[in-house]
Formats: C-alpha cells, sequence, structure tokens
C-alpha cells in the first residue's frame, strides 16, 4: 500500500512513478484530444507554484478557482497545494453573487477564473472582496488591467525562477495531513453554501483506500464528465492519479463520441448519466424490429437469472432479514441451479447481444462508479446484468466524499457496499441508540474522511460532528450480510397531517421507471395525503399517442391527465408494496423542466425548499 500522508506526496509519487506516461487527455478547439504526460502538468505546476510563491502567497492562504474540467484545472489546483494553500473551487456557471459570496466569506487573496468573459462578469463584484490578483486560465488571455493576469504568463515567468525549487519543495513538505487543502461550499438543496474544511488526511484515505476496493490501476482510462471542483470527481482524479491512470475530459454533448475516441475501462458518474444511457438504450430497443426485441429480453431473462444465482452464492443478495436454515438451503439450490444449467447459454447469449451495448460505451468499460444520489434500481440492475459492474457508492462533501462503495466481487444491489477499514459506521434511533441490523436509522460515521468542520461556523459544526461523530442525515440500515443501505434524508421525510412519516425517494424513483415522466417530486408536508409535482417526457408521449400541442397547460389536458393518473396508480400501488397513506391523490404538471442552478443542483439532485416555494401555488391546488 503506498504510503502517502499529503497529496503533495501523492504529486511527488507520480512525477517520480509515471512521470514520462501520457496521463491527462484535454481537447482544442476542434474537439481533438491532445494528450500530456503527468510530468509536463507536473512542470507547469511547478512554474505556477513559484511565480505564485513570487507573488507572495503565504501557507494556509486560500485561492478560489472558479473553472470546468480542463488540464489547466489540474496545474492550478496542483500549484496551489505545492505552497500549503488553500484553494475554494467553484463551477464557472456560478452566479457573480454565488462567487462574491464565496470570495468574501473565506477571505481569498487570489483567484483563478476559467476565461475572460467570467472575469468580466465578475469584476462588479471583486472589489467587495479581498482578492488581490486574479489569473485567467484560458491561454489566449491578454490582460487589459493590473488585477488580471494570464496563467500561462506566470507559468513562463516560473520558468525562470526553478532556480527556487528547492524553497518550494520545503515548503511543500512542510504540509502536515491535518492542514488543509480545500473549503468547497456546499450548492446545497436548503439555505446558504456552507464552507466545508477538508484536509490532506481526508482525501489522503480515500485516495489509498478506494483504488483496490473498485479495481481502478494504471492501464484504466477513464473519462471525467462531472464537475473537477465537486469533491466526489477530485477523489477520483487524485486516484487516478496515485494509480498511474489516464483521464480524459468530456462534457455531455460529446459523450457518445468520446466513449469510442477513448474507449474508457472505468467512469465515475452521478446516477443521472447512468440513467440517460438506460433511457437511451431503451429507446434503441422499442424501435428495433420485433425479433431483435425478443431476442433482447430472452436474454435479458436468462443472464439476470445466471446473475442472481451467481449473486446468491457469493453472498451478494442483499439481506434485509436473517434466512432460517430451510430458506438459505431452498435459496441455494435455486442458485445452484441457475449457474450450473444457465451457464454456457448466458455466456453465448452475453456475446450475442449485450456485447454490442458494450460496444456503444467503447467496449472496455469493466467498472463505473455512481455517487452523488441514489441510482435507481432498474438502472442498477441493468448495467450489472449487460456486464459492465456499478460500483455504488455513499458519501458527502464532508467527508471528503467516500463512506462506503461496493467492490470487486462484492456487488450488492440496493446497497452501497462496506465501508472501508479504519471507518466506523453506526445506524442509530431518534434517541441515539444504536439499532440492530435490517433496521432503518439515521446514519453516523467516524473515520480519517471525516471534515474538520465548517469554516467559520462553529455551530453548524458542533450539530454535525458529536464526540467525533459525523451526523450525516441520512436514512438508511446495515443489512445482514454488512452492507450498508441508504433509503433517504432525514429531512426529506414528509410527515402527514395524521402523523404517518413517509420518504418521497423511494415513490419518485418508481416514478422514474416510467419512460414518460423526466423528473417528479412527491409533496405533502403536513397535509393529508401525498401528491407530485410532474415534468413528462414529451418525445415519450407522442410515441405513446398523446399529442400536446405548443404551449399547452397540460394539467387542461383532459386525455393526457387521465394517462399520468393511470401511471400513477399502477406504479404507486398495493402491488408494488406501498401502504396507502404512500399512494398519490393528485398530481400537477410542472411549467417547465427542472434545471441546474435553478431547482437542481451540479449533480441534479433537487433543491425541495426551492422547488416548494416556487411552485407553491400549484402544489396548494392540490389541496384544495
Amino acid at each position: 500500500m503506498k504510503n502517502f500522508t499529503t497529496l503533495n506526496d501523492v504529486f511527488y509519487y507520480a512525477n517520480r512513478a509515471y512521470g514520462s506516461k501520457e496521463m491527462f487527455f484535454g481537447k482544442d478547439v476542434g474537439k481533438n484530444f491532445i494528450s500530456r504526460t503527468f510530468s509536463d502538468i507536473f512542470h507547469k505546476a511547478e512554474n505556477l507554484a513559484l511565480s505564485l510563491l513570487q507573488m507572495g502567497i503565504q501557507p494556509g492562504d486560500r485561492i478560489g478557482l472558479m473553472a470546468d474540467n480542463r488540464t489547466e484545472w489540474a496545474i492550478a489546483d496542483i500549484a496551489t497545494l505545492l505552497n500549503g494553500a488553500i484553494n475554494v473551487p467553484r463551477g464557472s456557471d456560478s452566479t457573480p453573487q454565488e462567487i462574491e459570496y464565496i470570495l468574501s466569506h473565506s477571505e481569498s487573496k487570489y483567484c483563478f477564473v476559467e476565461h475572460e468573459k467570467l472575469y468580466d462578469s465578475l469584476k462588479p463584484i471583486l472589489s467587495n472582496t479581498k482578492v488581490e490578483k486574479v489569473i485567467i486560465l484560458d491561454p489566449g488571455f491578454r490582460s487589459k488591467d493590473t488585477l488580471a493576469v494570464s496563467m500561462e504568463t506566470l507559468i513562463n515567468e516560473g520558468e525562470t525562477l526553478r532556480k527556487n525549487l528547492p524553497s518550494l519543495e520545503l515548503r511543500s513538505k512542510q504540509v502536515k495531513p491535518d492542514d488543509l487543502f480545500t473549503i468547497i461550499y456546499t450548492s446545497g438543496t436548503t439555505g446558504m453554501p456552507k464552507g466545508v474544511m477538508l484536509t490532506h488526511q481526508n482525501m489522503v484515505y480515500n485516495v489509498v483506500k478506494v483504488p483496490p476496493r473498485v479495481g481502478l490501476k494504471s492501464s484504466d482510462r477513464t473519462l471525467s464528465i462531472l464537475p473537477v471542483w465537486h469533491i466526489f470527481e477530485r477523489a477520483i482524479d487524485y486516484a487516478i492519479i496515485a494509480e498511474g491512470a489516464s483521464i480524459a475530459y468530456t462534457n455531455i454533448r460529446d459523450l457518445r463520441d468520446d466513449f469510442q475516441k477513448i474507449k474508457p475501462s472505468f467512469m465515475a458518474s452521478a446516477p443521472r448519466l447512468w440513467e440517460n444511457l438506460y433511457q437511451g438504450i431503451k429507446q434503441k430497443l422499442e424501435k428495433a424490429p420485433e425479433n431483435k426485441r425478443k431476442l433482447f429480453d430472452f436474454a435479458y431473462d436468462i443472464c439476470k437469472k445466471f446473475k442472481d444465482g451467481q449473486d446468491y452464492l457469493a453472498g451478494n443478495k442483499l439481506q434485509t432479514k436473517e434466512e432460517s436454515p430451510f430458506e438459505r438451503a431452498k435459496n441455494t439450490a435455486v442458485s445452484l441451479g441457475y449457474v450450473l444449467n444457465l451457464f454456457l447459454l448466458s455466456k453465448v447469449l452475453d456475446g450475442l447481444v449485450f456485447s454490442k451495448i458494450r460496444d456503444v460505451l467503447g467496449g472496455h468499460l469493466t467498472g463505473t462508479i455512481s455517487g452523488g444520489g441514489a441510482l435507481p434500481a432498474h438502472v442498477d440492475e441493468f448495467f450489472n446484468v449487460i456486464g459492465i459492474p456499478v460500483y455504488e457508492g455513499y458519501g458527502m462533501t464532508e467527508c471528503a466524499p467516500i463512506i462506503s462503495v461496493r467492490s470487486v466481487g462484492n456487488v450488492v444491489q440496493g446497497s452501497v457496499g462496506k465501508w472501508p477499514e479504519g471507518t466506523i459506521v453506526k445506524v442509530v434511533n431518534d434517541q441515539g441508540e444504536s439499532v440492530p441490523k435490517g433496521k432503518m436509522g439515521i446514519i453516523h460515521i467516524k473515520g480519517p474522511q471525516v471534515m474538520k468542520g465548517y469554516y467559520k461556523n462553529e455551530e453548524a459544526t458542533s450539530k454535525a460532528i458529536q464526540d467525533g461523530w459525523m451526523n450525516t442525515g441520512d436514512l438508511g440500515f446495515i443489512s445482514f450480510n454488512d452492507t450498508l443501505s441508504v433509503r433517504g434524508r432525514v429531512k426529506d421525510t414528509i410527515v402527514l397531517l395524521g402523523g404517518e412519516n413517509v420518504e418521497p425517494v423511494p415513490i419518485e424513483n418508481l416514478l422514474l421507471e416510467n419512460a414518460l415522466i423526466n423528473q417528479v417530486i412527491v409533496v405533502g408536508q403536513d397535509q393529508k395525503s401525498l401528491t407530485a409535482l410532474i415534468w413528462p417526457d414529451k418525445e415519450r408521449m407522442k410515441e405513446a399517442g398523446l399529442n400536446p400541442k405548443e404551449g399547452e397547460d397540460l394539467n387542461q389536458n383532459k386525455e393526457i391527465r387521465l394517462y399520468y393518473q393511470n401511471i400513477v396508480k399502477k406504479q404507486i400501488s398495493s402491488e408494488n408494496g406501498f401502504k396507502s397513506f404512500e399512494k398519490l391523490t393528485d398530481f400537477r404538471f410542472l411549467p417547465k423542466a427542472m434545471e441546474v442552478g435553478d431547482e437542481l443542483t451540479n449533480l441534479f439532485k433537487m433543491k425541495r425548499n426551492v422547488i416548494h416555494d416556487k411552485y407553491k401555488d400549484l402544489i396548494k391546488s392540490m389541496y384544495v
């Protein structure tokens, strides 16, 4: 196991071990990938760090980093950390008001900015902050004032300062595991963002523990699509550097082409991506000739049974209750029958049918991590059946972010796997007492990845962390095969007028399994019953014979409402295990799709309070 104590150890190790390897793939203006070795990136980062040192940067200084996925981001990040400084990142799509709050609250001394357009939008607010210098990542930037300078200029100037490398290396080695490396302001689903203080130790723990669990190795080629400033993507990127794998930066527009160009063997993303890929594959299947659809359904049924048998025999089926000896014997016999009888047929069908789907994703994808939200059960099952194991993880910014993650050979669907060695997880009731396995409660965690606290917010820190235990605010349980399952947020829980507690997420996930529903939020706090707001898939509506008019208020269309009433009634039914108070008594169509930056966070999580406030009249109309 690699002996890192700080992220700077990771960078110096990677430069020694993999310096000549092409590890970073960015794009030119023609969308062609341009490769760079790690030594090239590290050399530029050292030059930039030397220029920052010359400018007067001190260990512990905060530096804003407002940019998106590109190799220059990595250079700026590494240069900051080599100086013992703390970066404060955010995406370039953040509003000037958000950036002003973050820069002011963190008292950032310098700020990296993606491009001139963003810089121009920030000029009116920079005078309200303590920022002394703005550094533009775009290579073509030419400064028109004294406040801004091109990062390219600083890198070039740093080349003349390399005689000062011993001073930089000394400063870098003086960084301690407990020193901060970043303050990340949570985009959050409620209230003002809080600055999460993460130490080198927090991140190094994940960098060391996660790769062997998910099988990440130096030969892997990865695609980066999550916002690079987000802690989930950062943890993956640092792990890639530590292992000597390669990383290519992409976006949702180019993803399909980039699967073929890069042919990734490993990838991490939020559940929304896997959901979109699943929907795209299903749409193609629906348009395929009947004989091909039947072949797919047959292959899926056979391979699922074979996989179910394999999983049970390997102890990889979620156990929510303890099995009796009779149940164990019966399930073992059935599973053994599936494995023995379907082995050859499943292999033939996999090669005949599912290999073609894998080819669409480059043909080499052997593992994926899903994090940042709950992966819908049907999507989870689909990718595991077609031969792309999904290592669903669970974490939060406050834990840098990994709390638990599935591992190679231990993919238990319905769970987020086991927590790494060194982490302790307990599930407690409202009185703070630990509950037995299989019993729902609030997840608490203790371990080296738990944050130092919230910046300048001792009150919030003391509420979140007590006696070293981090209260995640998430509901879940520990299964009888010692995996963790997450079932929702404590704050998401809807309390009905009759006192019934309802978790909206399982209801929403089941509704989303229907292709005609694109987005949905269940509401009903302090009301007699549950209702929902729905954004439909209009293309699928047309395919179903429904023809909404442009600009039409769908809530007034009786035919469409009746069609969706039947969908809701069928999905949220007693047959699917829902109690009477969990059923929806009404719904309304949203006037527009929920969007990132408005009703959704960067990881497509719903900001429930924002949605409730924005559509309060629409919600009220369901309870008149």
